[in-house]
C-alpha cells in the first residue's frame, strides 16, 4: 500500500460555517451608513424660513442614535448646512466624522452649475397643495418633445406589427396624452415660482457652497476609502442614480439591512390555543419566499424574545408573529412587537435565549436540595434565596409588634383587675382574716387565669384580624362600643376615686410579667399575602443586581428558592401577585420506598438513633427485671402453694378427699405464661449486660434464691460468651446495638418510623401541591430521582430541562411534512414546466423520486445516518421511510432506534464549526473469476493510498497456518491424486528396496481445527456460508479498527452472495460504492485458458513421469525375484548331483544333461515369473478434449458468477448503495482509467461528501438577500471557482455575463458559468477554504496604437469576458448628446459639431469624465479605446485625475497595417458613404501617432510607470493572453495593496501609478533613506538614486523606500519596528547627511580643498591606515559631509562612505605621504610593459582557450594551428574593434573550430574494415570530402 501523503495546510473558511455563529456575527455587525453630498437644491434652511438649524441638528442626532438607526443604518443628506448661524461648517463636518456610526459610503452627486440652475429654476409650487413640480411635469413644450422622442423610439420596434395594431396603440397613447394635458392645464394655473427658485438666488447658493463647503468636503472625501466613494452624474434621473448605487453596493458585497416581516394572513385567523407545531407550520407558509423555502423555527420557539430578555417567559401571540433572518418569532404584546420591530438585535444576541432562572426546589430533608440550589445559581449566575431565612426578620418584627401590643393590653387589664380586687378587699374588710386571705388567693388565681385568657384572645384576634368576614362589625360600631366601655370605666373610676393603681404597682407588674411569658410562647406566623409582598420586594431588589450577573443577562430572575412552603394557599398568593417561578424541581426517592433517603437520614442522625435505641433497650431491660422479680415472687408462691397442697392432699388422703386437679392445671398455665414472657427476649438482656462500663443487672441481682440464681446463670452463660467473642472480634461497638443491615440500607427499628413518616408526609403534601402547579401552564415541573445520583448529574438534568424550551427541536416526519414536500415539488414543476418539456419521459416515477431527492433540503449528513456516522464512523444510506427533520432539514436513519437517539440529542450529531469528518474510501470490487479484480484492486489501492483486501486470500491465510497449504476443491483434488500415486510409488519402492530421491517422508499428524477454522474450511471446500459471528469478527476489524478504519480499503471479491450482502446491511457495514467488472464469456476463456491448459499439461507430465518410474521399479523387482529363484534352483540341482559319482570329464552325455537342466530352469522361471503385460489403463485424455472440457467448466462457472453478481447488484440497490458496472473486457490500462475516473471524485471531493448545494434563479437570490432569508457570502459577486483558479478580475453581471446563484448552507454564492457551478456543487468546501477575496476594484485600462492594430478587438474582448465598458472618445461624446441633450456640455458640443468643427479636447475630456461615472465604469471598469494620442490630451486627463492603471501600446509594422486594411476592405460591404481608410490616410494617421507616441510614453513611464508595450503583430489570441496576464497582475497588486492598507499593515506601492510629486509629498520621516538598513546596520542607504518604486511601501499614510527586496520583505512583515516611535536609529538632520557632488559642484566650491589632501578615506581606513592604503581619490566620486569635501577612489568606495559617513569622515593623514605620480603615456613603455598594459588580458584568454581546445587544422602543424586560433580569437574579441570586424572574425573562428574537429571525428568513425555506404554515419562521406578539400586551402583566406 502506498504511503499516504501529508495533508496540505488548509485555509480557514471564508464564510462562517456554523449557522448560529453566522447569525450572531450578522447581528454584531455595523449597519450600512451612507451620507450624500452635493450642491444645495434649495435654501429654505439658509434663510430660516422653516425651522432653526439647531433644532434640525438636534433632531438629526437623536434620530442617528435611535434604535432603528442602530439596526437598519441611515442615509444622511442635507449636511452640512449652508447656514452657519449656530454651527459652523467645520464643526458640522467634525460632527459627521465623530458619529458613533460613522458613514461607510460617501455618495457625491456631481452636477454642472448651469444644469443645476436650469433644473431648479424650472421648479414650480402649487399654491393650494404646496406640492413642487419639475419642469418636465408642467411645461407643455417639454412634455411634447418627450412625447415625440418616445414616438420615434417606438417606430423602430413596430416594423413587424400590423397597421391595425399600430393604429390602436396610437389611439390609446393619444387618449392618455390628452388626459395628461388636461391635468397639466388644470394644475398650471395654480403654479407659482418661489423666490428661492429664482436664478440669481440659486446661483448665490451655489457660489456660497463652492466657497464655504466644497473644499472641506473634498478633503473629507479624499481621506475616505476610495473604494467606498461613489461619484454620480447629477443629470441622470433619480431612478437611474438609485440603480447605479444599488449595483455598486452589490459589487462591493455590502450587507443589506435585516428586514423584519410581519407574518399575518387576511384569509385565516389564528387562535391563541393552537398547538405549537400547527402554528409554526401555518406561519412558515405566510409570505412564502419560494416553494421549499419557508420560514424556519427559532430557538425561542413560541416564547416572546422581548419578554425573555426582560426575564419573563411569556408565550407569543399568533397575530404578533414576525420573521427575521429567516426565522419566526412570536411576540407577546403590541409593546413587545413595537420594540422588536425597532431593533431586534438586543433580544436575540447571545447569551439569549437563556432561562431567566426562577426556580423553586422542593425535596425532603437530606435530599440535597440546598446543594442543588447552589449549583443551579452558580450555573446561571443567580442567587440562592432561603425562604425561611428571608422571612425571619419579618417574623421577628411582627413578633416584636405583637409583644408590644400584648404588653400594653396586659397592663391595662392588670390595672383594672388590681383595682377591682382592691375594691373587693375594701368591701370585705369586716369579714374574718382567714376568709379574706383565702378569697384573696382565689382572686389572684382567677386574675392569672383571666390574664392568660386575655393574652390568648388577643393573639387570636390579631391573627384573624386580616381575614375578617364581611359580617363583622364595621368601624363605626366598634368605635361606639369602645366609647360605651370607656364611659362605664370612667363611671367606675369615679365611684372608686379613692383607689389609684398605676403600672408600677407590684401586683400589676407581676400580672404583666405572667401575661408576657404566655405571649412569648405564642408562635407568630406571617400571612401568605405578607410573605408574597416580602418576596416581591426581594425580587425587585435583585433586579438592580442582575446587571452584574453576566453581560446580556435578563432584567428579572436570577434566583433559586430553597425551603419554599408546600402550601396550596401560598401558591395561590404568588399566582395572584404574578411572581410565579418558571421551574419547579422536585427531588424524590421513589425507588425501594425511599431506601436511599432513609439510609442518608440514618447516617446523618446515627448517634441520636443509637442513643434512642439504647434508651429503649434500657427501658426494656427494666421491664424485664421487673418481670423477673414478679416471676420469682410467683415461684415462691407456687412453692408455698405446692407445700400447702401436699399437706392438704395428705390430709385429704387420710380423710379420703379427692385431688384438686383444676387448681393444679390453672397454676401450671400461669407458670407457663410467665416463663414464656421471661424467655421472649434473652438477647436484649445479654446485650444490656455487655455494654461497656455497665454490669449486668440480671447478674447483679441480689441473691433471693440460690436455685433461681443458678438457673439464670445457666441461661445467660452462652449468650455472654457469644457477646464477648463478637465484641472482641468487631471494631464497631454499635453493631451489637443495631440489627444487621446492608451498607446502602438502614436498620429496621422503631426509631426509623419517624423518618418514614416525614417522607410519607412530604409525598402526600407534594401530591396535593402538584395538582395546583399543574394547572399553571407556564410553570414546568421536573422530578429527579436522587438515588445514587451525584449533584453534578442532577444539575445536568436541571440545566437540560431548563434549556430544552430554548433549543432547536427535531421531529419525526409526518403526513404534514410529506404534503408540504409534495406541494413544493408540484409548484417547482409548474415553474419549470417549459424547461422540462424537452426532456424524455422515461421511468417517470424514478425520475420524479430522484428529482425530489435532488431538491430536498438534506441535513449535515446528506442521505446517510448521522448516528451511524457518529458512533461507528460509517456511511449508512438511510431508507426513505425513516426520516426526521431538524432545523428544517431532512435526516435519514439506519433504524428507528437511531432516529430516536438523534431526536433526543440532535446537536451531538450535526456539524457546528466545520463539516462532519467523512470516513475514508471503502470500495467493494466484484466480478466473475478472471475479470481482473485483483490486478485492478491492487493498482487502485496503491493509487489512492488505501488497503487492498482480497477476501479469498484472507481466508486462505487464516487456515494455512494449520494446513500449510491452500484449501479448496481444486487444490484438494490434485493433492489426493498426488497422495495416491505417491503411496503406490512408495509401496513399490519398498518392494524394490529403492530409496526415492527428493521425497522426504513426513509423519502424518492429525490437525485439530478450531470452530472458526472449521467454518472457514467448510466455506472454502463446500461453499458453505460463513457464520455471522465470524463475518462480524473480520468485517468489524476492517470497518471499526485502526489503521484500516481511518485509511480505507478496497475489498476484492466480497460479498460473494446475497446473504453476505444482507449481513452487510444488517450490521451497517456499507461501502461507499460497489463496482462490478462486466466481461464476456469468451474474454474469460481467452484470459484463463492458457494457464489452465498449461496446468493440465504439467499435471500430465507429472503423471507420465510417475508411471514410468513405477514401471521401471516393477521390472527391477521381477529381475530380483528371478535371480533369487534361479539361485535356488541351481542350488537344488547342485544338491541333487552331490551323491552321484563323479563321471569322466570327457563324458559327452553329461554335458548334454546339464544343458537340458539349464533349459529347464529357464523354462521354470519363465513359467513362475511371466512377463507383465501392460496394464490396460483408461484411455488418456487428449489435449483437445481437455481444452473443450476446461472451456465448458469455465462457461458454467461464468454463468454462475454472472447470475450471482446480478442478484448482489439488486440487493445493493435495495440498500441504496451505488453499484457501478465497468466493462472489464477492454485493455488493462483502459479498465484502470475507467475505475480511477469513477473513484477519483469520491476521493477528491471527500471533504464535501455531506455538503449539498441548490441552484436558484437570480431573482430568487435577490429576493432572499433583500429579505435576509439567506446571507451574502464574503465572496460577494466574485466567482469562488474563478478566484480559486487565480482570476483576479471581477466580472460584471449583465446580459452578456449572466450569473448563476447557488445556495450552500446559509449563504448565496454567484458563479459565472454552468461549468463553475457544477465544480462548486461537487466540492464546495474546497472553494470556500481559500484566502478571503480581495477588495473588488474597477479596472481602468487604456489601449493605444496605430489604426488596424487590434485596439478595438481587444477592448471588445474585455467587454465581452468581464463586462467592462468599451469607451472611445467618440462614444463618450455621443453618450452625452443622446442621454443629456439639454445640458450645457451637450449644447456646446452641438455648437461645434453643427459648424463642422472638431470638438475641443477640453469638451471631449469633460464628456469622458461624465461617461466614466457610469455604473459599469464604477463597478467593473472601463477600456478606453485609442485615447490619449497627444500630450495636450494627457495634460487634460491629468488635470481631471483620469489616470489609467495600465496603458497598452500595440506595436504593429506599417506593412501589416496596410495588409489588415486591405483585408477589411475586401470583407466589408461597400457602404453608401466614404470611409477614411485609404493607405494614404492610414499612413498619415500612423505618422502623427508616432510623432506624439514617444512623448506620451516617456511621460507615463516617468510619472506613473504604467506603460506596457505589446507586440501586436501576433495573433489576437496571443495579444489577448498577454494583455490579460498584465491586467491580472496589476489588479492583484492593487487588491493586495487595498487589503493590507485596510488591515493597518504595510503594503507595496510598486506600479500603482504614483507620481514623483505624490511620492515626495508623502515620504515618511526617513525621506528616501532605507529605514531597515538604518535600523539594522546603522547605514544611510540613499534610495533616491533610482526612480523605481519596486522596493517601496506605504505604512500609516506615508511612503518608505527600501534598498532591496530583502529589506522590503522585512519591512512588510513587521513595519512598526522600523518607524517611529520604535525605530532604534532616527534619521540625522539634513546638515549631517552626506551629499554627493558633481565635478561642477566641486569646482564651484573653490577655494575649498578636499580633505585628506584628496586621498580616498574609505581605502585608507579599510586598509587599516597603512602607508600602502593611501590612494588618491577621483574628483568624479566626490561628496560633501559636515561641510567637508572628500574624494573616493571608486563608486563602491563612494557608496560605502555615503552609507557610513561617521565611520570614514574624521581621519588624519600620516606625516609621510607617497610621492605624487604623474601620468605616463602607454606608448612610451617598452614592449613587455606595453603588452602587459594593453594586450595581456586578451592574450591570456586566447591562450587559455587554446590550451583547453588543443586545435589541429587539417594538413597544418600543431604550432601553426595554435597560432591561427590565437589570431582569430584576438580579432574576434578585440574590444576596440568595430562591431562588423568582431562579427566577421567570430564567424571565421567558428569555421576554424569546426574544421579542426574533422580530424577527431574521422578518427573515431573510420575502421580498418571497409563499410558499405548504408552502414556508415550519415554525414561521414560529407566530412571526409571536406577534409580532403582542405589540403591546399589557406586557413586565413578560405
Amino acid at each position: 500500500m502506498a504511503s499516504l501523503k501529508p495533508e496540505e495546510e488548509k485555509f480557514p473558511f471564508v464564510d462562517i460555517f456554523d449557522e448560529d455563529e453566522t447569525e450572531r456575527n450578522f447581528m454584531l455587525s455595523k449597519p450600512l451608513c451612507i451620507i450624500i453630498f452635493g450642491k444645495p437644491l434649495n435654501d429654505l434652511l439658509i434663510k430660516g424660513q422653516s425651522i432653526p438649524d439647531e433644532l434640525v441638528l438636534r433632531i438629526l442626532l437623536e434620530k442617528l442614535h435611535s434604535l432603528e438607526v442602530i439596526h437598519f443604518g441611515y442615509v444622511l443628506s442635507g449636511l452640512p448646512f449652508l447656514s452657519e448661524d449656530t454651527v459652523t461648517v467645520v464643526e458640522q463636518i467634525e460632527l459627521i466624522k465623530n458619529l458613533s456610526l460613522k458613514p461607510d459610503i460617501i455618495i457625491n452627486i456631481k452636477c454642472p452649475d448651469y444644469d443645476l440652475c436650469q433644473r431648479l429654476s424650472g421648479q414650480r409650487q402649487h399654491s393650494l397643495t404646496g406640492f413642487t413640480y419639475m419642469r418636465e411635469q408642467w411645461d407643455p413644450e417639454v412634455i411634447e418633445n418627450r412625447r415625440k422622442k418616445k414616438k420615434e423610439g417606438k417606430k423602430e420596434g413596430k416594423e413587424g406589427k400590423g397597421e391595425e395594431e399600430e393604429e390602436e396603440v396610437e389611439e390609446e397613447e393619444e387618449e392618455v396624452f390628452i388626459a395628461e394635458m388636461q391635468i397639466v392645464a388644470e394644475i398650471f394655473r395654480h403654479l407659482v415660482q418661489r423666490p428661492e427658485d429664482f436664478t440669481e438666488n440659486i446661483e448665490a447658493s451655489i457660489h456660497h457652497y463652492r466657497d464655504e463647503i466644497l473644499r472641506l468636503l473634498e478633503e473629507m472625501m479624499a481621506d475616505h476609502d476610495s473604494q467606498f466613494l461613489i461619484e454620480l452624474n447629477g443629470n441622470k434621473t433619480a431612478e437611474e442614480l438609485h440603480k447605479s448605487v444599488i449595483d455598486r453596493f452589490d459589487c462591493l458585497g455590502l450587507r443589506r439591512a435585516a428586514v423584519i416581516t410581519r407574518l399575518q394572513s387576511s384569509e385565516e385567523e389564528l387562535s391563541d390555543g393552537m398547538d405549537n407545531d400547527e402554528l409554526f407550520r401555518t406561519l412558515s407558509s405566510y409570505k412564502l419566499i419560494a416553494p421549499r423555502y419557508r420560514w424556519h423555527r427559532s430557538r425561542w420557539g413560541r416564547a416572546c424574545p422581548v419578554a425573555l430578555k426582560e426575564g419573563h417567559i411569556a408565550m407569543g401571540l399568533p397575530d404578533l408573529s414576525v420573521s427575521f433572518l429567516g426565522k419566526m418569532y412570536c411576540l407577546s404584546s403590541e409593546e413587545a412587537l413595537k420594540a422588536f420591530m425597532k431593533n431586534p438585535r438586543p433580544y436575540l444576541l447571545p447569551p439569549m435565549p437563556i432561562p431567566p432562572c426562577k426556580v423553586f426546589v422542593y425535596g425532603p430533608k437530606s435530599s440535597g436540595k440546598t446543594t442543588l440550589c447552589n449549583l443551579i445559581a452558580a450555573k446561571y449566575g443567580g442567587q440562592v434565596l432561603d425562604f425561611e431565612h428571608l422571612m425571619e426578620p419579618h417574623v421577628e418584627e411582627a413578633k416584636k409588634l405583637f409583644l408590644e401590643k400584648s404588653k400594653t393590653e396586659a397592663t391595662e387589664a392588670a390595672i383594672k383587675s388590681v383595682t377591682e380586687r382592691l375594691q373587693v378587699e375594701k368591701l370585705i374588710k369586716k369579714h374574718d382574716l382567714k376568709e379574706n386571705e383565702n378569697k384573696s388567693d382565689e382572686l389572684k388565681l382567677e386574675e392569672k387565669d383571666s390574664l392568660k385568657k386575655i393574652g390568648d384572645e388577643e393573639f387570636t384576634d390579631e391573627k384573624s384580624s386580616e381575614n375578617k368576614a364581611p359580617e363583622e362589625k364595621s368601624g363605626e360600631e366598634l368605635s361606639s362600643e369602645q366609647n360605651t366601655e370607656d364611659h362605664s370605666s370612667e363611671k367606675k373610676e369615679s365611684e372608686t376615686s379613692d383607689i389609684v393603681v398605676t403600672a408600677d404597682h407590684p401586683d400589676v407588674q407581676e400580672l404583666v410579667e405572667e401575661a408576657m411569658k404566655v405571649a412569648k410562647e405564642v408562635p407568630i406566623e406571617l400571612q401568605f399575602e405578607q410573605q408574597v409582598d416580602v418576596l416581591d420586594q426581594i425580587y425587585k431588589d435583585l433586579t438592580e443586581k442582575n446587571k452584574d450577573r453576566f453581560p446580556g443577562a435578563p432584567k428579572h430572575g436570577g434566583w433559586v428558592m430553597d425551603n419554599v412552603p408546600m402550601l396550596q394557599d401560598f401558591w395561590v398568593a404568588i399566582n395572584a401577585k404574578g411572581i410565579l417561578p418558571d421551574f419547579v424541581v422536585l427531588l424524590e426517592n421513589s425507588e425501594d420506598q425511599g431506601k436511599f433517603l432513609l439510609h442518608r437520614l440514618f447516617l446523618e442522625n446515627k448517634s441520636d438513633i443509637v442513643a434512642e435505641v439504647m434508651a429503649r433497650k434500657e427501658e426494656e431491660a427494666e421491664e424485664k427485671r421487673a418481670l423477673e422479680q414478679s416471676q420469682r415472687k410467683l415461684d415462691e408462691l407456687t412453692v408455698k402453694f405446692e407445700d400447702d397442697s401436699k399437706t392438704k392432699e395428705t390430709e385429704k388422703t387420710e380423710a379420703g378427699e379427692p385431688e384438686p386437679e383444676a387448681a393444679t392445671e390453672e397454676h401450671e398455665a400461669e407458670t407457663a405464661e410467665v416463663e414464656a414472657e421471661v424467655t421472649e427476649e434473652p438477647e436484649m438482656t445479654t446485650v444490656e449486660s455487655e455494654l461497656p462500663g455497665e454490669e449486668s443487672e440480671v447478674i447483679a441481682e441480689p441473691e433471693a434464691e440460690p436455685e433461681a440464681e443458678a438457673e439464670a446463670e445457666v441461661e445467660l452463660e452462652p449468650s455472654l460468651l457469644t457477646g464477648e467473642e463478637e465484641v472482641s472480634g468487631e471494631t464497631d461497638p454499635l453493631k451489637e446495638i443495631l440489627p444487621e443491615y446492608s451498607e446502602d440500607s438502614y436498620p429496621e427499628i422503631p426509631e426509623m418510623e419517624l423518618m418514614k413518616d416525614l417522607l410519607r408526609n412530604f409525598t402526600n403534601s407534594w401530591k396535593v401541591l402538584e395538582a395546583v402547579i399543574a394547572d399553571l401552564p407556564l410553570v414546568q415541573i421536573l422530578k429527579l430521582e436522587v438515588a445514587e445520583k451525584t449533584p453534578e448529574y442532577l444539575l445536568q438534568q436541571v440545566v437540560e430541562a431548563m434549556d430544552r424550551p430554548f433549543r432547536y427541536v427535531g421531529w419525526e416526519m409526518g403526513l404534514e411534512d410529506f404534503d408540504e414536500e409534495t406541494d413544493d415539488f408540484q409548484a417547482e414543476a409548474e415553474a419549470e414546466e417549459e424547461a422540462e418539456e424537452d426532456e424524455e419521459e422515461e421511468d417517470e416515477e424514478d425520475d420524479e423520486e430522484r428529482l425530489k431527492e435532488k431538491r430536498r433540503h438534506l441535513g449535515d449528513t446528506k442521505n446517510f445516518c448521522p448516528v451511524a456516522l457518529k458512533e461507528n464512523f460509517m456511511l449508512f444510506p438511510g431508507p426513505p421511510e425513516d426520516r426526521a427533520k431538524y432545523r428544517e432539514k431532512v435526516y435519514y436513519f439506519s433504524s428507528i432506534e437511531a432516529r430516536e437517539k438523534f431526536l433526543e440529542s440532535s446537536e451531538d450529531y450535526v456539524a457546528h464549526e466545520e463539516p462532519l469528518k467523512a470516513p475514508p474510501l471503502r470500495v467493494c470490487l466484484l466480478g466473475p473469476q478472471g475479470s481482473g479484480k485483483t490486478v485492478c484492486a491492487r493498482w487502485l489501492a496503491e493509487k489512492f493510498g488505501i488497503f487492498h483486501i482480497q477476501f479469498e486470500e484472507f481466508l486462505q491465510e487464516k487456515i494455512m497456518s494449520k494446513t500449510e497449504r491452500r484449501v479448496g476443491p481444486e487444490y484438494d483434488e490434485e493433492i489426493e491424486e498426488e497422495a495416491a500415486e505417491k503411496q503406490e510409488l512408495e509401496e513399490i519402492a519398498a518392494q524394490a528396496n529403492i530409496k526415492l530421491e527428493n521425497e522426504k517422508s513426513k509423519l502424518h499428524k492429525e490437525i485439530v481445527f478450531t470452530d472458526e477454522e472449521k467454518a472457514i474450511k467448510a466455506n472454502l471446500m463446500e461453499n458453505e456460508a460463513l457464520p455471522p459471528e465470524i463475518m462480524d469478527l473480520y468485517l468489524s476489524e476492517w470497518w471499526l479498527k485502526e489503521p484500516i478504519r481511518s485509511t480505507g480499503f478496497i475489498l476484492d471479491g466480497f460479498p460473494r452472495n446475497v446473504e453476505e450482502v444482507q449481513f452487510l446491511g444488517e450490521r451497517g457495514f456499507c461501502p461507499d460504492i460497489v463496482i462490478g467488472l462486466i466481461v464476456e464469456e469468451q474474454e474469460i476463456i481467452d484470459r484463463l485458458l492458457a494457464e489452465a491448459v498449461a496446468k493440465w499439461k504439467s499435471k500430465q507430465e507429472k503423471k507420465a513421469t510417475r508411471t514410468k518410474m513405477i514401471k521401471e521399479m516393477r521390472m527391477k523387482i521381477r529381475e530380483d525375484q528371478i535371480a533369487k529363484r534361479r539361485a535356488e534352483l541351481i542350488a537344488e540341482r547342485d544338491k541333487r548331483k552331490r551323491p552321484e559319482s563323479i563321471r569322466d570329464e570327457d563324458d559327452i552325455s553329461e554335458e548334454e544333461t546339464e544343458e537340458e537342466e539349464e533349459d529347464n530352469i529357464e523354462a521354470l522361471l519363465e513359467e513362475e515369473f511371466p512377463k507383465d503385460e501392460e496394464e490396460t489403463s483408461e484411455e488418456e485424455e487428449q489435449e483437445e478434449e481437455a481444452i473443450d472440457r476446461i472451456k465448458t467448466e469455465m462457461g458454467e462457472k461464468f454463468e454462475t458468477d454472472l447470475s450471482n453478481l446480478q442478484m448482489i447488484q439488486e440487493e445493493f440497490e435495495k440498500l441504496l448503495i451505488p453499484f457501478i458496472n465497468i466493462l472489464g473486457g477492454r485493455k488493462l490500462h483502459i479498465v484502470r482509467y475507467l475505475l480511477h475516473k469513477k473513484l477519483k471524485p469520491l476521493v477528491e471531493n471527500r471533504e464535501s461528501i455531506f455538503e449539498k448545494c441548490y441552484a436558484i434563479s437570480l431573482p430568487l437570490a435577490q429576493k432572499m438577500l433583500s429579505l435576509t432569508y439567506k446571507y451574502p457570502s464574503s465572496f460577494g459577486q466574485w466567482d469562488p471557482v474563478k478566484l480559486y483558479e487565480g482570476d483576479a478580475i471581477k466580472p460584471l453581471v449583465n446580459a452578456n455575463n449572466p450569473t448563476y446563484p447557488m445556495i450552500h448552507r446559509q449563504y448565496i454564492y454567484f458563479l459565472s458559468n454552468k461549468v463553475n457551478r457544477d465544480k462548486f456543487m461537487k466540492n464546495p468546501i474546497k472553494y470556500i477554504r481559500q484566502p478571503k477575496p480581495k477588495p473588488a476594484v474597477p479596472i481602468r485600462i487604456a489601449i493605444v496604437g496605430p489604426p488596424k492594430s487590434g485596439k478595438t478587438t481587444v477592448a471588445r474582448k474585455f467587454a465581452q469576458e468581464y463586462g467592462l465598458l468599451r469607451l472611445s472618445i467618440g462614444d463618450a461624446m455621443r453618450m452625452i448628446l443622446t442621454n443629456h441633450p439639454e445640458t450645457e456640455l451637450a449644447l456646446m458640443l452641438n455648437w461645434h459639431l453643427h459648424k463642422g468643427l472638431t470638438a475641443p479636447d477640453e469638451l471631449a475630456i469633460q464628456a469622458l469624465e461624465i461617461a466614466l461615472m457610469d455604473i459599469v465604469c464604477n463597478t467593473a471598469g472601463v477600456v478606453i479605446d485609442g485615447y490619449p494620442v497627444t500630450r495636450h490630451q494627457v495634460n487634460l486627463l491629468e488635470s481631471r485625475s483620469i489616470i489609467p492603471v495600465i496603458i497598452f501600446e500595440l506595436q504593429v509594422p506599417t506593412k501589416e497595417i496596410f495588409k489588415r486594411s486591405l483585408i477589411d476592405n475586401k470583407n466589408n460591404e461597400s457602404l453608401p458613404y466614404p470611409l477614411h481608410n485609404s493607405s494614404q490616410i492610414l499612413s498619415i494617421k500612423n505618422s502623427c501617432l508616432n510623432k506624439h507616441r514617444i512623448v506620451i510614453k516617456e511621460f507615463y513611464e516617468v510619472e506613473h510607470q504604467n506603460w506596457c508595450v505589446i507586440d501586436g503583430f501576433h495573433s489576437k489570441w496571443w495579444v489577448w493572453d498577454k494583455m490579460l496576464e498584465s491586467v491580472q497582475m496589476m489588479n492583484t497588486r492593487i487588491q493586495l495593496y487595498l487589503e493590507r492598507i485596510r488591515a493597518g499593515k504595510a503594503a507595496s506601492i510598486n506600479k500603482l501609478c504614483i507620481t514623483p510629486q505624490e511620492l515626495i509629498s508623502r515620504l515618511g520621516e526617513f525621506g528616501q533613506y532605507c529605514p531597515v538598513s538604518l535600523a539594522e546596520k546603522s547605514e544611510l542607504v540613499d534610495c533616491s538614486l533610482t526612480s523605481s518604486l519596486e522596493f517601496s511601501a506605504e505604512f500609516r499614510g506615508h511612503y518608505y523606500k527600501m534598498a532591496s527586496k530583502v529589506e522590503l520583505d522585512k519591512f512588510l512583515e513587521n513595519p512598526e519596528i522600523y518607524v517611529a516611535p520604535l525605530a532604534p536609529n532616527p534619521l540625522p538632520p539634513p546638515e549631517l547627511l552626506p551629499k554627493r557632488l558633481t565635478v561642477a559642484e566641486v569646482k564651484n566650491q573653490f577655494p575649498k580643498n578636499a580633505e585628506l589632501q584628496g586621498y580616498c578615506p574609505v581605502t585608507y581606513l579599510d586598509g587599516k591606515q597603512r602607508y600602502e592604503a593611501l590612494i588618491p581619490g577621483n574628483i568624479e566620486y566626490a561628496l560633501e559631509y559636515r561641510e567637508h569635501i572628500y574624494f573616493c577612489e571608486s563608486e563602491d568606495k563612494l557608496q560605502k562612505f555615503l552609507r557610513l559617513p561617521e565611520k570614514y569622515w574624521n581621519q588624519k593623514l600620516p606625516n609621510k605621504l607617497p610621492p605624487i605620480k604623474g601620468p605616463i603615456s602607454l606608448t612610451s613603455l617598452p614592449l613587455p610593459g606595453y603588452l602587459e598594459q594593453g594586450a595581456a588580458t586578451s592574450l591570456i584568454k586566447a591562450m587559455n582557450e587554446v590550451g583547453c581546445l588543443k586545435p589541429k587544422f587539417p594538413f597544418q602543424s600543431i604550432k601553426r594551428s595554435a597560432l591561427l586560433y590565437i589570431a582569430f580569437h584576438l580579432k574576434a574579441f578585440n574590444p576596440k574593434g568595430s562591431e562588423y570586424s568582431r562579427k566577421k572574425y567570430k564567424k571565421k573562428l567558428e569555421q576554424f573550430i569546426e574544421r579542426c574537429e574533422l580530424i577527431p571525428y574521422l578518427g573515431s568513425k573510420m575502421t580498418r574494415k571497409y563499410k558499405e555506404p548504408q552502414f556508415r554515419a550519415i554525414d561521414f562521406d560529407h566530412k571526409l570530402q571536406t577534409f580532403f578539400s582542405l589540403k591546399n586551402i589557406n586557413p586565413v583566406i578560405g
